[in-house]
């Protein structure tokens, strides 16, 4: 059966997926030793392990990456979760393309490990969905924040703001002008 987080009235969870994660310091949290044997025990058959090399991006599949950066709407998005967690409609706001763009590069993002979904439950009540970006994108988000990206979208955004308002008024101006004569 499964974990029907919406009925949920801890607020000092969070779910991701169909998973809950506590947000309570690390001292409230078990330990996630107990119940393995101690380092100096003298039965231990796990082996050695070398240390991992740099596996930052190892889990993305670059051609599809690549490919999903192509898309309108796609880096803005990136950009945007660079600055930390963010609502849909906070990224929505910011970017110069429609709402449904912004769902389906969300949602496609989080299918190829770009950044994930997760429910948080405020105070008052409620839960609110919540987008991260996955430590796997963190140097794409890092390239992003050098070429501005956050920056040039918002000036874009402001751009068509007054090119549209420049427009209505040019449009309000001569209906003005045409019932006058």
């Amino acid at each position: 059966m499964p974990n029907d987080s919406s009925n949920t009235s801890d607020d000092d969870n969070e779910t991701t997926g169909n998973l809950e994660r506590g947000s309570g310091s690390a001292e409230e949290q078990p330990d996630v030793t107990d119940g393995m044997p101690d380092e100096d025990a003298t039965d231990t058959n796990i082996g050695t392990y070398a240390e991992p090399d740099d596996t930052t991006g190892a889990y993305l599949n670059t051609e599809q990456v690549r490919d999903f950066f192509e898309k309108k709407g796609a880096v803005e998005i990136l950009a945007q979760l660079a600055d930390g967690s963010k609502r849909f409609s906070e990224i929505d706001e910011a970017l110069v393309v429609s709402h449904g763009t912004v769902a389906t590069r969300l949602t496609d993002g989080a299918k190829l490990g770009l950044w994930r979904e997760f429910m948080t439950y405020p105070d008052d009540g409620g839960k609110i969905k919540l987008y991260e970006l996955a430590p796997e994108a963190q140097p794409l988000a890092t390239v992003a924040k050098d070429e501005n990206i956050s920056q040039t979208t918002e000036q874009l955004r402001q751009a068509n703001e007054q090119h549209a308002d420049a427009i209505e008024n040019f449009r309000d101006k001569i209906q003005t002008a045409d019932s006058e004569t």
